[in-house]
């Protein structure tokens, strides 16, 4: 027989298709079953002749690899079956029974091979379902079961936790290993329709994840079709250097009458298939859940004779996490290694550790992540404690939870082995060195070769520790050699400590430590060019004064960067910026480093210079700070939103400039100079807060110090957003950039009516009031309040704003309908301007973007009555859409528990949350300028808050939707209870409308357009048989408005800005990816994209309408969405004007109708 290398070479080899769907097609015995209904792998021993006629009929279809009925026998899953104990003997029998068939159809042309198929179980190692060492045995026993029956190839399948792939590796291997045998393995693992596989790792994590590992091949099966799969199958063709494998299901999915159906044809199917053979690598080729031997010979038939193209991926050797990949080589360099999950180093850290306070031990490490870190050093070694114990229960967290690549660092090799269990990723072990003789350092390299890791090598032997230059790159040189030559270790995985001594010991032995280390580093790199450096940085200053080590470090890490230092173990945030050094204390760290004696002991030196300095602060003020006057540096510091510099300076200043002046001449000025930056778009929104919190930080801090006044403000506005609206945080910047201004403002909070306004105006004596809201109802309301108060007698200047209201509408609406001034400010500082006119007792209204008069004249145009034309007259959209069957009746609910929080956080919309929600917009920079803006301060943030919504529970999402019959009845949409659906197409009801109208459990009623083409939402469902109609209602959680109310109330208005932006934008991505479940459940979604750009682009068919919005603007709506999906359950509710509450939360009616757009009525 041909051997499996050399024939993939020369064609693309066919995988058989389904086992589960090809036994429920048999007519099974019951006593088959043993009273185990639904445990497939034993019928291998009560059913043999029935399983080898499914094999059959795939040799029949020209498959070449056989795959055996032997995916759940492992131990723990039929264990669920009380039938743990014969794993081995159905795992031997499942492979006899293939073997038995491939040795009848095999000829020397076309061999045929015995493909073991393991399945991933029913339970994941990374999140602590089960543990590696259960989850390795049992897949041990598995492997000598195959073996023993004749398996030719391992085709580990349907993986979904990396971990998971691991120990069933090692358990091929280690069988392979006992049975004197050697077994190729596959592993193909499934892509769920979120873009990863269930654990949240994705097709360039997985290949980063298997490189180090000696596998046939790698690909994808079951989840999705050869659609959805295929983006997938291209990235892993950039990317991996050996054969690719794929065997999709027959299409997405589908329930008919309460079974699961795969809609994908042998035809359409195999066709798709053969359109992988475009990517480099794609050699195996098959069929996975709904595919029959009738797919699989329709694919055998399309790829006969054609040859795989050469794998020709490749990628930077890289660690990984389950979530991410980073590189080991950094452009630029360091790689950064998070130093203080450490017992030893950190004293935060420690303290936790021995309060056994495990999920403690994370805030250390998200800290390291928040501060930039790539990897993160972990080790608990502490005397008198369990380091084995602390290892597993610490890394299982930290693999888990943490988004970064793990270094577990320990001396123990046990401990290091207890580590890598627990780490689905890719990691780096630190560490391994010749101290202990080379028992030590195989046992070390062979957990790297088994587990697939990078290693750090220490320069230390059995003499010690390398000192000198050359004993550095001898001791260097003999590890490279035993690690690549004698455990096959990859040299870029190599990553090499050169060890640093501290030079403020004065000891004459250590004079020159820095110089040893530097030009250890650069001869090593120029040896070895493809291994890694690494150091643990602060040793060059242990023993120095804590606050001059940050200089020395950072001079140290700069020379050290040139000399080829590619990675560095370091608290990130303690290190300075050479920038930020002055060439004073930077020649000082140099003598010291150089051992420079021109000038005298370069240590003494040191001391000196750096004992008559300040702590370093990295945020030091530099020369042109510290020649301004005390005014300037206040207004300064203002600008810049230097909260932490602010109040020190007030607190000295204070004494030579009265707090009043400060308050009244010098910040509410320099908010001024604010407001005009951001009108003219040199400071953008999120600036604008960070100096409105130092400005209420300053006056908070001052107001003890200010004299009384009988009155605070001679200018007092009230403030709240209108009846039924909850939106509130337009009105509270309103608030912030006013009272900043020196005005001031009785914020009344959300859904004031018009009597709460007037009463608060009366008792504060009030000279303004502020509507404000977001809805487009809310405007209609504001003008209503007008009316009330023209025929109250009532004339009191008004400002108006909000999302909805347009100058148009105040103009054509507002004004003619009140007596006194109505300022429409399109934002806060629009009401700065409002308001110093008033006070000034100037009641021009008309305001400029710029804060001048606009010389337009509006002239207001007497409305026309439209008479819309009659039903039938209208031109309806097309009826000749079929209906789609949905999946299911009635409502269905993910929440947090059911899906991997990122993936919301995959379809927020970027560009709408950065310029609109969070204001960062590019007016007035250069496009380089914008982007850096985006990655220094913007996506870090965003990074921040995902990470605290995700660790901290701030993000509790809610997703609800249905399918729900209906029909149309001109402007009306009947909506029948669930058990009124159909099973097909052909049994649709198709009573008369009269006959089923009394049926209906809900009418929701739209408004028609008052313009051609005259149309109505409800216009696009059936009138004469029954259509289906999908709701929707998502939330992000009630927990992001708690937080953001504590934010405000403490004054850090930028971070009450963000959290309320990206709160609001998570509720759209959690609408967005229930929009697109319905799209798949409805099977609409074939022709449309992957990426969220075509989601912005709309590119797919339907659209989703939301109460309160343009085409159903009465929040009424939301009244029968809520009485089909009830979300109450979840915590989800109406208010008394149908506000849904928590405000991060959307209800939606969904169209599936391909001319379905959004229109304004």
């Amino acid at each position: 027989m041909q051997n499996i290398q050399q024939l993939m070479k020369d064609r693309i080899l066919v995988i058989d298709g389904a086992m589960g769907t090809q036994i429920q097609s048999m007519d099974i015995p019951e006593d088959a079953w043993e009273g185990k209904e639904g445990c497939n792998e034993l019928l291998n021993a009560t059913a043999p002749e029935l399983i080898r006629q499914i094999h059959k009929r795939y040799a029949m279809a020209g498959a070449d690899l056989i795959k055996t009925n032997t995916f759940g026998s492992m131990n723990w899953v039929l264990d669920e079956y009380e039938i743990g104990d014969r794993a081995y003997e159905l795992s031997k029998k499942g492979c006899e029974l293939v073997k038995s068939v491939c040795e009848e159809f095999s000829t020397p042309q076309k061999p045929r091979f015995c493909l073991g198929s393991i399945g991933p179980g029913t339970k994941l190692p990374s999140l602590k379902h089960i543990e590696y060492d259960e989850m390795y045995s049992g897949y041990l026993e598995m492997a000598k079961g195959m073996i023993d029956g004749g398996v030719d190839i391992f085709l580990l399948e349907t993986c979904q936790d990396p971990l998971q792939i691991k120990a069933a590796l090692h358990a091929c291997e280690d069988a392979c290993k006992d049975k004197e045998v050697k077994t190729p393995i596959m592993v193909s693992v499934t892509i769920e329709l979120s873009g990863s596989m269930l654990i949240g790792t994705d097709a360039t994590t997985i290949a980063t994840i298997m490189e180090p590992f000696d596998i046939l091949s790698l690909g994808f099966n079951c989840g999705t079709g050869p659609e959805q799969v295929e983006k997938h199958v291209k990235t892993l063709s950039e990317l991996w250097h050996k054969p690719i494998s794929v065997h999709a299901n027959a299409g997405l999915p589908q329930n008919r009458g309460g079974y699961t159906y795969y809609p994908m044809g042998p035809e359409e199917f195999s066709e798709l298939q053969k359109s992988f053979t475009k990517y480099d690598g794609v050699t195996f080729l098959g069929g996975c859940c709904g595919t029959t031997p009738q797919h699989i010979k329709a694919l055998s038939d399309a790829v006969k004779g054609m040859k795989p193209r050469p794998a020709t991926g490749s990628h930077p050797t890289s660690l990984a996490s389950l979530f991410n990949t980073v590189p080991l080589m950094q452009d630029p360099a360091p790689l950064l290694i998070g130093e203080r999950s450490n017992a030893t180093g950190s004293k935060a850290f420690r303290e936790l550790l021995l309060a056994e306070d495990y999920e403690g031990t994370l805030t250390v490490g998200q800290q390291q992540v928040r501060a930039g870190a790539h990897v993160l050093d972990v080790s608990v070694g502490f005397a008198g404690r369990d380091e084995t114990k602390d290892m597993h229960e610490v890394i299982s967290l930290y693999a888990q939870k943490i988004p970064l690549p793990l270094m577990p660092d320990s001396t123990q090799v046990k401990g290091l082995e207890t580590a890598l269990k627990c780490i689905g990723g890719k990691p780096i072990i630190n560490s391994v060195n010749l101290e202990d003789g080379i028992e030590k350092f195989d046992a070390v390299c062979q957990l790297a070769k088994r587990f697939g890791t990078s290693l750090v090598c220490l320069t230390i032997d059995e003499q010690g520790m390398a000192k000198t230059v050359e004993r550095k790159l001898e001791v260097a040189e003999r590890i490279y050699e035993l690690a690549t030559k004698k455990h096959g270790l990859k040299p870029q995985d190599l990553v090499f400590d050169v060890l640093t001594f501290t030079v403020g010991s004065g000891d004459e032995e250590y004079r020159d430590a820095a110089v040893q280390t530097i030009e250890a580093i650069r001869e090593l790199r120029r040896r070895h060019p493809e291994v890694g450096t690494t150091l643990g940085l602060s040793n060059i200053s242990f023993g120095l004064d804590k606050d001059a080590r940050p200089y020395l470090n950072s001079v140290f890490l700069h020379h050290c960067l040139e000399a080829g230092l590619t990675s560095v173990i370091i608290n990130v945030k303690h290190i300075i910026p050479m920038n930020r050094i002055s060439e004073e204390d930077r020649k000082v760290c140099e003598d010291l480093l150089f051992n420079n004696q021109e000038n005298g002991d370069p240590l003494f030196k040191f001391i000196e210079h750096f004992s008559k300095k300040e702590a370093v602060d990295q945020g030091a003020e530099d020369e042109a700070y510290l020649k301004m006057s005390d005014e300037e540096k206040i207004h300064k510091l203002l600008l810049d939103g230097d909260k932490d510099r602010m109040i020190p300076l007030v607190e000295e200043v204070r004494h030579r400039i009265s707090p009043e002046k400060i308050v009244n001449e010098i910040l509410i000025e320099a908010m001024k100079v604010v407001g005009d930056l951001f009108g003219s778009g040199q400071m953008q929104l999120p600036f604008v807060l960070q100096s409105a919190e130092t400005m209420k930080a300053t006056v908070d801090y001052l107001n003890p110090y200010l004299p009384k006044k009988e009155k605070e403000s001679d200018t007092t506005l009230i403030l709240g957003t209108v009846k039924g609206d909850v939106h509130d945080v337009g009105k509270n910047l309103v608030d912030i950039i006013l009272t900043n201004n020196g005005f001031k403002v009785v914020n009344l909070g959300i859904k004031v009516e018009l009597e709460q306004f007037l009463e608060a105006a009366k008792e504060h004596n009030a000279d303004v009031i502020g509507f404000s809201g977001l809805l487009v109802k809310s405007t209609q309301v504001m003008k209503e309040n007008l009316e009330q108060m023209t025929e109250m007698g009532i004339d009191i200047p008004v400002i108006v704003g909000g999302a909805a209201l347009t100058k148009g509408f105040v103009d054509e609406y507002c004004r003619p309908v009140y007596k006194g001034p109505i300022f429409y400010c399109r934002d806060a500082f629009d009401g700065v301007i409002a308001m110093s006119r008033i006070e000034a007792g100037n009641f021009d209204t008309r305001l400029g973007s710029d804060g001048k008069d606009e010389e337009e004249v509006v002239v207001i145009k007497e409305k026309k009555e439209v008479e819309i034309p009659p039903f039938e007259e209208i031109k309806m959209p097309s009826r000749e859409i079929k209906v789609p069957v949905p999946p299911f009746w009635g409502r269905r609910v993910m929440t947090k528990d059911d899906f991997d929080l990122n993936i919301a956080f995959e379809w927020i919309n970027h560009r709408i949350l950065f310029k609109s929600r969070w204001g960062y917009r590019s007016k007035g920079m250069s496009k380089d300028e914008y982007q850096k803006q985006l990655e220094e301060v913007v996506l870090p943030a965003y990074e921040r808050l995902k990470a605290q919504f995700i660790d901290e529970g701030l993000f509790d999402p809610t997703i609800i939707y249905g399918y729900y019959p209906c029909r149309s009845d001109d402007t009306t949409l009947l909506i029948f209870d669930e058990s009124e659906g159909w099973n097909s197409d052909k049994d649709a009801n198709r009573e008369p409308l009269d006959e089923v109208m009394g049926r209906a459990r809900e009418a929701m009623t739209f408004p028609r357009q008052t313009k051609k083409p005259w149309r109505c939402l409800a216009d696009y469902f059936h009138r004469d048989r029954h259509d289906v109609v999908a709701f929707t209602t998502v939330s992000a959680g009630r927990k992001i408005s708690e937080y953001e109310r504590k934010l405000y109330d403490e004054g850090k208005f930028h971070e009450y800005y963000l959290v309320h932006g990206l709160g609001v934008e998570l509720a759209e991505a959690l609408a967005e990816i229930a929009h697109k479940q319905i799209r798949l459940d409805l099977n609409i979604a074939d022709k449309e994209g992957h990426s969220l750009r075509d989601v912005e682009m709309r590119k797919y068919q339907g659209a989703r309408y939301s109460p309160g919005y343009p085409a159903c603007p009465e929040l009424e709506l939301n009244k029968p969405i809520f009485n089909f999906l009830k979300p109450e359950d979840f915590g989800i509710v109406l208010s008394e004007t149908l506000q849904i509450h928590p405000e991060q939360s959307t209800a939606a009616i969904v169209v599936y109708h391909p001319e379905a757009m959004y229109y304004n009525i």
